[in-house]
C-alpha cells in the first residue's frame, strides 16, 4: 500500500473542483483522473492537447529526475460531451504534476472545461480525517484495490468498489 498515492489521490479529489472522477488503484498503483468537457472535441485539438501535455510532462519530469512507469492521455466522446482520462503510477507523480495538467487542462479548455465550483471542503482537517480512515479501512481488509472519488453537486464521494462503501 502506497501512502504517497493516497495522499495525492485525496489531494486531488478535494482540491480540484474540475476533476470529474478520481480513481486510485493502489494494488497496481494506478491513478486515473477524468475530466469532462461540455462539448465533442475536435481529434486535431486532442492530438494537440496530447502532444503539448506530452511534451510538458517531459520537461517537469527531466527537471525532477524521475521516469514515470504509467503515462497515458485518452478522450473519449458521448452524447455531445468529451470526457479526458490521464493515467499515471502513483509512485512518481506529484503535486507540480498535477498542478501543472489543471493548468494545461485550463488553458485548452477553458471555455468547455466543466466544473463542481469550489466547496468549502478542502480544509487540512477533513483531508487528514479521510486519510485516517481510508488507511485504517486499508490496513484493517486484505481483498481491497479501488478507491474511487466524484463530485455530486458540490459534495465529494468516496468510494471501494471491492468492499461497496467507505
Amino acid at each position: 500500500m502506497n501512502e504517497t498515492g493516497l495522499e495525492i489521490f485525496l489531494n486531488i479529489s478535494v482540491n480540484f473542483s474540475e476533476i470529474n472522477i478520481v480513481k486510485y488503484e493502489y494494488n497496481s498503483d494506478l491513478l486515473i483522473v477524468e475530466v469532462a468537457l461540455g462539448k465533442e472535441i475536435p481529434v486535431e485539438q486532442e492530438k494537440k492537447f496530447i502532444t503539448s501535455t506530452q511534451e510538458c510532462m517531459e520537461l517537469l519530469h527531466k527537471l525532477d529526475e524521475s521516469t514515470p512507469k504509467t503515462f497515458k492521455i485518452k478522450f473519449k466522446r458521448l452524447a455531445g460531451l468529451t470526457f479526458l482520462r490521464y493515467y499515471r503510477d502513483a509512485k512518481s507523480l506529484n503535486e507540480n504534476e498535477i498542478n501543472l495538467l489543471i493548468s494545461l487542462l485550463r488553458e485548452e479548455f477553458d471555455d468547455c472545461l466543466l466544473s463542481e465550483g469550489l466547496t468549502t471542503l478542502t480544509r487540512n482537517s477533513f483531508k487528514k480525517q479521510i486519510k485516517r480512515d481510508l488507511l485504517q479501512q486499508l490496513n484493517n481488509e486484505h481483498d481491497t484495490g479501488y478507491l474511487f472519488a466524484y463530485r455530486d453537486h458540490g459534495r465529494l464521494c468516496m468510494f471501494n468498489r471491492n468492499t461497496g462503501g467507505l
